[in-house]
Order: structure tokens, then C-alpha cells, then sequence
């Protein structure tokens, strides 16, 4: 009988993406004061690593984690500075949109109903990643 795969094996599950970023508690609280993000640390003095994070409630699928690490010597540009994430939105996508467009937030790619069945939009973080957020329509 043939091996599980690691993966089976060893339970992988969730994903908590890094996004570089020039200042990692400028990051978090751009994170937690614009989109909507709690703030779950910020580590080291000065702070050189953080983590936001949203939602506990198991209803609503799994919590969304992202790691924010301070690169203080990576270039402002370039594609290896940039990353993309895509966050799904349980509820009223359209009106993320609307409240993220209001706060001044970076639209890169206006909402959209793609042929797949999910209504997206995205939007560019002060240090340059992309972040896709997409609700099913």
C-alpha cells in the first residue's frame, strides 16, 4: 500500500502568507486602522515582525493571518518586494469595496463578476503587494 503524502501525513492546514514591508508596526496598524484587520503582535524592539489577523468565528470559514516582516534593506521596487494574497469575503463584498474606496484605499482592479461565480476587487497596500478580495455572487 502506497505512503500518504506529507501532506496527509503531517496535517497541513491554513496559510499564513509574509508580506515584506518597509515598517512592520506601520504595516499593522495600516492593516488594522484601514482594512479592517486586528492586530495579533508585533515582536521585537524596535519592532521588526508582525502579525494581523481576522475573525475566530468557525461560521465564517477559517481565521485570515498575515505576517508582516520588516526588510529594511529590500528595495522599494522590484518584483521580489511585491506579493499577492487572496482574501475571501463571506459577506457583502460590494460593500468593502465601497467602505475601502472611501477610506482612500488604493483600487488597482475595480469590482468585477468574473465567470467563475465570485465578484472581486483589488487593492494595493502602501508597500506595494496586492491584495484580492473576492466574494462568491
Amino acid at each position: 500500500m502506497p505512503e500518504a503524502d506529507l501532506g496527509t501525513r503531517h496535517q497541513f492546514h491554513g496559510v499564513q502568507p509574509v508580506l515584506p514591508v518597509a515598517d512592520a508596526a506601520r504595516a499593522a496598524r495600516y492593516f488594522r486602522d484601514v482594512l479592517g484587520f486586528e492586530i495579533d503582535f508585533i515582536a521585537g524592539e524596535p519592532p521588526s515582525y508582525a502579525r494581523v489577523k481576522k475573525g475566530d468565528d468557525r461560521r465564517h470559514g477559517d481565521p485570515v493571518y498575515i505576517r508582516l516582516w520588516q526588510c529594511t534593506d529590500a528595495p522599494a521596487t522590484g518584483d521580489a518586494w511585491r506579493g499577492e494574497i487572496v482574501i475571501h469575503v463571506g459577506h457583502d463584498v460590494d460593500g468593502l469595496h465601497d467602505a475601502y474606496a472611501r477610506r482612500g484605499v488604493t483600487i488597482v482592479e475595480p469590482l468585477v463578476s468574473q465567470p467563475w461565480g465570485l465578484r472581486e476587487f483589488a487593492i494595493r497596500e502602501p508597500d506595494g503587494h496586492v491584495l484580492r478580495f473576492c466574494g462568491y455572487t
